[in-house]
């Protein structure tokens, strides 16, 4: 499907999991980018499929989408029924290009084609044969013009860029159309199509990778939720963080497709990795969903390892109370880059007391973090001596730092590089995460992390 282009294999990738899982993409692109050219070499998939491609305009009519209506039909049977034969009901691939300019009579009926796959042709059900979906604009849906629901229909979402490295510029401008054959390969049939489908259902999803989607769609209602600090109300362009129970179901769905499609019985780290393309509503709050979803991973990865090293760590009295820092025998210290951040003992011990649970919370100016039924901070308590913060653990300090000695700061360190090894390693070896645009923003987050545990030293 990738053969003689550049810089499309995400997108391409992207494309085909979307139509595997049953699912629809959205390509927000300038002209010019192959948003059309991806939706007719998707066609490359499946066995004999049939293509219905359109540009949409607000002057576009249901009959230039659905097929005219049937004059017989409607002569002879007083029956309002379309002719569909070359239209988007029988096809299997369609490309929908500027989607946002269809009117409200196209938006509504392609509200359950693209959802539950379903044509209402007169006074008849059709099932649609509909394997893969691209939408295409320059453009999002306009606010407050009700593209709400059309919106959240398309579950993938994947910005298309100008080529950008030198390299491949010069390769396109030099490259002849058809220059080369592309790989032979056998199409999917309809059988190996439903099969796929049917046995990507089966594949397990964790225990712990459930807990972690948890988490960030906690973190993202907090998102939600947060305040305006000086009026106190909330802020409604802070909607844009809102997910719907539909799509975590349907976003589930694809990881599992992700797995099965590589060779998997279970969901991993990789598959999670896919709901960068899946959690964000505008260009604005893909970097805070990417935040959120890499620093819940990271923090999760090392959650795990300090669970394996805990019964190595000699100096750590699990039976007593530690000697925490507190000078005025109210506060411990937590140990925050360069800078410290109190919490009340009693505030610790109620965490303590509550390890499972989730708290919020929030730093007033004076450094102190307060507990309280919604804040910007979710808190956990890890161990003794550590609590997490959004996804980041932080030790509290000690009378005597002898529990972290320098040995001990070396292998914490080591053990990030580690597992952030593994988890390359693993995107690597996923068809539709290897050499993606995710690598850049989890590696910065991985440095930050990398910075915390140094400075507990």
């Amino acid at each position: 499907m990738k053969a003689d282009t550049f810089e499309r294999d995400d997108a391409m990738a992207l494309s085909l999991l979307s139509a595997l899982s049953g699912e629809s993409i959205f390509l927000l692109g300038l002209p010019g980018v192959g948003k059309s050219m991806m939706a007719r070499r998707l066609k490359l998939a499946f066995k004999d499929a049939r293509v219905f491609e359109y540009l949409m305009s607000r002057f576009s009519t249901p009959d230039e989408i659905f097929g005219p209506v049937s004059i017989s039909k409607l002569k002879d049977n007083d029956c309002y029924e379309r002719v569909t034969a070359g239209y988007l009901p029988e096809a299997e691939v369609v490309f929908l290009d500027e989607i946002w300019k269809a009117g409200p009579a196209i938006q509504n009926s392609l509200l359950t084609a693209l959802n539950e796959r379903i044509f209402i042709n007169g006074n008849r059900e059709m099932k649609l044969p509909m394997k893969g979906i691209i939408a295409a604009s320059n453009e999002l849906p306009a606010k407050d013009e009700g593209l709400e629901a059309l919106w959240d229909r398309f579950l993938i979402r994947y910005i298309v860029n100008p080529i950008d490295r030198k390299q491949n510029f010069i390769h396109l401008l030099e490259s002849q159309p058809c220059a080369t054959t592309p790989p032979k390969f056998k199409p999917l049939t309809e059988s190996d199509f439903n099969s796929i489908q049917s046995k990507s259902k089966q594949v397990r999803i964790p225990g712990i990778l459930l807990d972690l989607i948890y988490d960030i769609r906690v973190k993202l209602n907090n998102k939600i939720d947060e305040k305006d600090p000086i009026t106190g109300e909330n802020l409604p362009e802070n909607m844009k963080y809102y997910v719907s129970d539909r799509r975590w179901k349907k976003a589930v769905g694809v990881m599992r497709m992700s797995a099965f499609l590589n060779g998997r019985e279970e969901t991993d780290l990789s598959d999670l990795m896919l709901l960068s393309h899946m959690l964000w509503n505008d260009v604005e709050s893909i970097p805070v969903v990417q935040q959120i979803l890499f620093e819940t991973i990271v923090a999760a990865l090392f959650r795990q390892y300090l669970d394996n090293i805990k019964s190595s760590v000699r100096h750590v009295k699990t039976d007593s109370q530690p000697a925490f820092f507190s000078p005025d025998k109210k506060n411990y210290i937590l140990q925050c880059d360069g800078s410290p951040m109190k919490i009340a003992i009693k505030d610790y011990e109620a965490l303590k007391a509550n390890s499972g649970t989730l708290h919020y919370g929030a730093e007033t100016t004076d450094g102190n973090l307060i507990i309280r039924a919604r804040g910007p901070f979710i808190i956990k308590f890890i161990q003794e001596g550590v609590i997490a913060i959004n996804g980041f653990n932080y030790s509290l300090k000690r009378t005597s730092d002898s529990h972290l000695t320098g040995d001990f700061i070396t292998e914490a360190g080591d053990s990030v590089d580690a597992m952030a090894d593994r988890l390359f390693g693993s995107m690597n070896q996923n068809l539709f995460t290897a050499n993606s645009s995710l690598y850049a923003p989890l590696q910065n987050v991985i440095a930050v992390y990398r910075t915390r545990i140094k400075s507990v030293k």
